[in-house]
């Protein structure tokens, strides 16, 4: 499995943990953002260096159960993983699956500000 591939896959029980009525116990995400974080840093560019903050603010969100600043984290991980790619051209496709990735950064961050919303006016 890719890189992108297993980010997505976390992307999405990372979202379902959160979105589940933002009672989770948050170790369920932690795996999932430190191997991120992990991973990113081995890499070591510069322009990775933002996304990594933005994944440790989104693992202090998930630990304060603030719905409102993870999903704000992860609309600013969607910008910032579009910023990343737009240098990133090659034939292995990762360039676009990695504006894919943004996408699908930025419309969890849409789900989950709905979540947070719904769950402040009940």
């Amino acid at each position: 499995m890719s890189f992108i591939s297993e980010v997505e896959s976390g992307i999405k029980s990372l979202f379902t943990a959160t979105g589940n009525g933002f009672q989770m116990d948050p170790s369920a995400g932690y795996s999932h953002i430190d191997h991120w974080i992990q991973q990113l840093r081995s890499i070591d560019q510069p322009v990775l260096r933002p996304i990594v903050a933005e994944l440790e603010t989104l693992r202090r969100h998930i630990d304060g159960n603030n719905p409102a600043g993870m999903s704000q984290a992860f609309q600013n991980l969607g910008e910032l993983t579009a910023q990343a790619a737009l240098t990133t051209h090659n034939f292995s496709g990762e360039g676009d699956k990695a504006r894919e990735l943004s996408q699908k950064l930025i419309a969890a961050a849409g789900n989950l500000r709905h979540l947070a919303s719904t769950a402040v006016a009940r």
